[in-house]
């Protein structure tokens, strides 16, 4: 069985807002793992947050966020795992802006990703730059997201579901980065929302899971892993 590199709670834990008021008490917590998990995201001691930012990191850090183990790599860190922690901080500290940016760049990522470990073959060779630009009218990497989620889709590469969480965070950082029309009166449940599709995204294209005591990830993934040498 190959083995991989991977990190552990990453984003944190699911935190419920009951251990709020114990972490309030006036007393010494920096033993708790709790306390340790929001210090390691939010990068300051919890104790130095104001409430309102402690309130908001229970509110992003539910069960239905949560993913205990992801693959490691360098890029893989770069560009999917650090803006992913970078979002969710900035939901926490209050910049909304700068969480739905991140939200959606991390849409991006995952739609490049899905289209680099997907193999995808015309007259069974592989489907290199040189054709994309051919057929497609630019190499994929280089192609807006409403088109890259619309070929994706047209390929079967993605689900029906998917591709409408996908168009979510490229339509809601549009709303807010290109019309001067827009109002900030929703921007709070915008950015909330966003991170909570991006990660429903993250779960539904990784498919990791831990099976007596196996990691296991999307075999796509998995076999683009190996074939970069990012899997012993």
């Amino acid at each position: 069985m190959a083995t991989m590199n991977v990190v552990l709670n990453y984003l944190g834990i699911p935190i419920e807002k009951k251990y709020l008021d114990i972490l309030l008490d006036g007393k010494d917590h920096s033993g708790d793992i709790e306390y340790s998990m929001i210090k390691h995201v939010l990068e300051f001691p919890p104790e130095h947050l104001s409430k309102d930012i402690l309130e908001r990191y229970v509110e992003i850090s539910g069960k239905e966020t949560y993913t205990a183990i992801f693959p490691h790599t360098d890029k893989l860190f770069e560009r999917f795992l650090t803006p992913f922690k970078s979002a969710k901080r900035m939901y926490c500290l209050g910049e909304y802006l700068a969480s739905i940016e991140l939200s959606a760049h991390l849409g991006e990522m995952l739609a490049l990703l899905v289209w680099q470990i997907t193999p995808i073959t015309f007259n069974k060779k592989p489907f290199e730059a040189v054709m994309e630009k051919a057929f497609l009218g630019s190499e994929f990497e280089r192609m807006g997201q409403e088109k890259r989620i619309n070929i994706l889709k047209a390929m079967d590469t993605i689900s029906q579901s998917d591709e409408q969480l996908f168009d979510h965070l490229r339509s809601t950082r549009r709303k807010y980065f290109h019309f001067w029309s827009t109002s900030t009166e929703n921007i709070k449940d915008d950015a909330l929302q966003c991170f909570l599709k991006a990660a429903t995204l993250v779960k539904n294209i990784l498919k990791i899971e831990y099976d007596k005591g196996a990691v296991k990830i999307n075999p796509l993934l998995e076999a683009y892993l190996a074939k970069h040498k990012a899997v012993p």
